[in-house]
C-alpha cells in the first residue's frame, strides 16, 4: 500500500506548488491550482466563487502528469474532468448525489467505473467493483495535514490522479 501525506494551500485560491511526500520522506509529486487568466483569478478571489477550478499535478521532473478541470454549467450540477496528460485518457467525474452534506461521486472512463463516498469527518473512500481501493482524509487537528492511501489492488496506482481529483472535489468543491 502507498501512503502519502501533504499540507495543502492555506488559502483556497493560492497557486503555491505543494509537495506530496511518501512514507520514506521523499517527494513523490507536486501540485498547484492554476487559473485560466488573471481576470478569473481576481473574480475568484473577490467573490469567493469557484466558477473555474483547475489543479495540475507534476512529476519530480516538473512534467505535467494529470489535470483536473471543473466543468461548470449555467444550471445544474458541475462536473469534473481528470486528464492523464501523458496518455490523454480522460476520467469524467459527476455527482451521484448532489446538494447533500456528504456527496457521492461517480468516476468513469472508457474501461472502468469508480465510486467515491465521503463520510462526515472521516475518510473519502474510492471503490472499484465494490471494493475499497483508496482513501483520502484531511485532518484539521493536524494543521490540515492530508493523508492519501492507495491499496495494491487499485487499478490506478498513480498518486497524481488522486491528488488532482480530491483537491478539486473536496478541497475546493462547488
Amino acid at each position: 500500500m502507498q501512503k502519502l501525506t501533504y499540507f495543502p494551500q492555506k488559502i483556497k485560491d493560492s497557486t503555491k506548488l505543494i509537495d506530496v511526500i511518501d512514507e520514506q520522506g521523499n517527494v513523490k509529486c507536486k501540485f498547484k491550482r492554476t487559473f485560466k487568466n488573471f481576470i478569473t483569478r481576481i473574480v475568484t478571489y473577490l467573490w469567493s466563487f469557484d466558477w473555474y477550478v483547475q489543479f495540475d499535478v507534476y512529476s519530480n521532473d516538473n512534467d505535467l502528469v494529470y489535470q483536473c478541470k471543473k466543468v461548470t454549467k449555467w444550471m445544474g450540477k458541475p462536473e469534473y474532468r481528470v486528464i492523464n496528460c501523458k496518455t490523454k485518457e480522460v476520467f469524467n467525474v459527476s455527482y451521484k448525489s448532489w446538494q447533500v452534506v456528504v456527496p457521492e461521486f461517480l468516476i468513469t472512463n472508457d474501461s472502468s467505473e469508480y465510486l467515491v463516498k465521503k463520510e462526515m469527518m472521516d475518510w473519502a473512500k474510492l471503490y472499484h467493483q465494490g471494493r475499497e481501493v483508496s482513501r483520502w482524509k484531511m485532518k484539521t487537528t493536524e494543521w490540515s495535514k492530508t493523508y492519501l492511501e492507495i491499496e495494491e489492488e487499485c487499478p490506478i496506482q498513480e498518486p497524481e490522479f488522486f491528488i488532482c481529483l480530491v483537491q478539486a472535489i473536496f478541497y475546493v468543491g462547488d
